[in-house]
């Protein structure tokens, strides 16, 4: 395909400059996407057969985080019964002693008694803590989420077994979902060469890949920054209620961003489906979105061109070859659990 060159944005007539908004164009909490649902029907699909965990692993910037604490606050009807769900983040520039480890497990489920010394202290009140909160929801099942997890070193997998068997023993069935960057995925080689079988036992029974955004799903996520029942919570009322009034929604802007996203990958000589990641998606959005309010210019009228500029803005053009997969992975569907996980888990 030969190369093309994008075109320079097309002037679009405006009202006189408006005041920045006082809030956040885009809504607090999470939103759904095809490619959160995949990952909780997939990690649903492992705990009901009752695996001990399992990998999920992405490219950096298409929403893991996010999506992780998404499934806090829904994997429990995922499942159909109750259980706990904590998540535990692992930074990148951290060297664990026991102690340190247990401590900032200890944070990270909210509990302030973390400065005992003795590691068996510290140790046993994870544990207690972790029995304690799932029976509080009256679960016999936790699910704990590793989020960066590519950042554990073999020391820190001991530890999770540990803790896995220590759960067990006091009769609760834990499940360990590592998720973090595509390299995750090399540890079962790792392992497997070390001999060490009961981490690919406990960690390997299933790897889930976490992708971007298809442009075909694009209206159906864009859709979620709207909320029908409260308009003043609404992406759209917020930029432009008169527009809102009139029947303008966010999701009216996917074939423009998903336009843009073609244009781009053309000028890159890109031939594969190309996928948008969640963070590229609303930087774009809030581009397209400031300009809306600081040109003071119907959203009905937003230029293609001015869309391309927006997208270019968002850092997504730089990026594009770094997330071209040579395989493409469809979707499971894009219908159901367009949850907006406002409410904190169950």
């Amino acid at each position: 395909m030969e190369s093309t060159t994008l075109p320079a944005p097309t002037p679009v007539v405006s009202q006189p400059t408006a005041e920045l908004p006082s809030a956040d164009l885009l809504p607090e909490g999470f939103v759904w996407t095809p490619e959160i649902e995949r990952m909780a029907n997939a990690i649903g699909e492992q705990i009901r057969l009752d695996s001990p965990g399992m990998m999920v692993s992405g490219a950096q910037r298409n929403g893991k985080s996010s999506a992780c604490a998404y499934l806090a606050a829904v994997l429990p009807s995922v499942i159909g019964y109750p259980l706990h769900v904590v998540i535990w983040n692992i930074p990148g520039d951290e060297k664990y002693t026991v102690r340190a480890f247990l401590q900032e497990r200890l944070a990270q489920c909210n509990y302030d008694a973390i400065s005992h010394r003795d590691v068996a202290v510290l140790r046993k009140r994870l544990i207690d803590v972790l029995v304690e909160r799932t029976a509080q929801r009256a679960a016999r099942r936790i699910v704990m989420i590793v989020d960066e997890a590519q950042n554990l070193s073999h020391e820190d997998f001991k530890r999770l077994v540990h803790i896995f068997n220590e759960l067990n023993s006091r009769s609760i069935r834990p499940f360990i979902v590592l998720v973090g960057q595509p390299e995750l995925k090399n540890l079962t080689d790792q392992w497997t060469a070390m001999n060490s079988m009961q981490f690919v036992g406990r960690f390997c029974s299933r790897k889930h890949d976490f992708l971007g955004i298809e442009l075909a799903d694009l209206e159906a996520v864009l859709a979620g920054f709207d909320d029908e029942e409260d308009p003043e919570v609404s992406a759209a009322f917020r930029v432009a209620p008169r527009a809102y009034a009139e029947g303008w929604r966010i999701a009216h802007l996917a074939p423009l961003i998903a336009d843009a996203v073609r244009a781009v990958a053309s000028a890159q000589n890109v031939q594969e489906a190309v996928r948008l990641p969640m963070q590229y998606l609303r930087g774009c959005l809030l581009s397209m979105l400031y300009r809306i309010v600081q040109d003071g210019m119907r959203p009905q009228l937003f230029q293609p061109a001015l869309a391309m500029q927006c997208l270019i803005d968002s850092g997504f053009a730089d990026v594009l070859q770094y997330y071209i997969r040579k395989e493409n992975k469809g979707s499971a569907g894009t219908g159901g659990r367009r949850r907006a996980a406002k409410e904190g888990g169950q």
